[in-house]
């Protein structure tokens, strides 16, 4: 299954929509982040056809988790996922949008749909989990084919440029609220909160909501809140962050 996301300071992701609707023009796109960062750790396969996230980043503290208490928020799970990233010495991959990453284990692709709306500021992206969908993004970006996802990493000659674990911890919180607390081995932070729509016309009261909590948390920001990805690179990766910003696929973090 494929999953479709919108993104900006707050994303919304509509799940459960199949490669094929997308190449027909009857989906809408997809959102990563900020610089490719921002899939869910859970099985997207888990989740019921068409229901729609609504999430906001925010930056969280020592005193997080308490104020999360003291709301009512209950902490429903803890878990840890480890991503690998792979692109090409040229950086043609993550160039052209495309973030192929191994969760786990499993291979996923994070790119452009293929009517996006380059005149919006709200980021769209595809996240494709079918190994036969990857392979055939991969091939027209990497011009080499293959009969699997780790033979065209060989061929294209890609390697892993990003490698960090996430520790998340889940809670919810009465009126049907979910929220994220992220944090990498690597020293960065990031929550979300997260809201699930079964139609569109309810992600404005949904965003309406999660900022109004986001308020009372202590958690809002007027300025956007980098992702994961971005932080890395920035840290560890210079060059390559640089010539994503360059081309216009990161904001600068100041």
């Amino acid at each position: 299954m494929n999953v479709f996301r919108l993104q900006t300071h707050r994303r919304i992701v509509l799940s459960a929509v199949d490669m094929e609707a997308q190449e027909g023009g009857g989906a809408m796109g997809e959102g990563g982040g900020g610089g490719g960062e921002g899939a869910r750790a859970a099985d997207h396969n888990n989740k019921p056809a068409g229901v729609i996230e609504v999430e906001r980043k925010f930056s969280f503290g020592e005193g997080s988790e308490e104020r999360l208490r003291k709301a009512g928020a209950v902490c429903k799970e803890e878990l840890s996922f480890h991503d690998v990233y792979y692109d090409t010495e040229e950086f043609v991959l993550t160039l052209a949008d495309h973030w192929l990453r191994r969760r786990e284990g499993r291979w996923e692709l994070k790119c452009p749909p293929a009517d996006r709306d380059r005149a919006s500021l709200v980021e769209q992206y595809v996240e494709l989990q079918r190994e036969a969908d990857i392979l055939k993004q991969l091939a027209a970006i990497l011009n080499v084919e293959a009969g699997s996802v780790e033979e065209m990493v060989q061929r294209a000659r890609c390697e892993p440029f990003c490698n960090f674990q996430t520790d998340r911890k889940t809670y919810t919180l009465e009126g049907g609220f979910k929220i994220d607390l992220d944090q990498t081995d690597f020293g960065f932070r990031v929550g979300e909160i997260e809201l699930i729509c079964q139609k569109q016309e309810d992600v404005p009261e949904a965003l309406c909501r999660i900022d109004a909590l986001a308020e009372k948390l202590g958690f809002h920001s007027k300025t956007k809140i980098p992702g994961k990805m971005s932080a890395f690179l920035k840290t560890f990766r210079k060059k390559h962050y640089d010539a994503l910003v360059k081309g216009g696929l990161l904001t600068p973090i100041t």
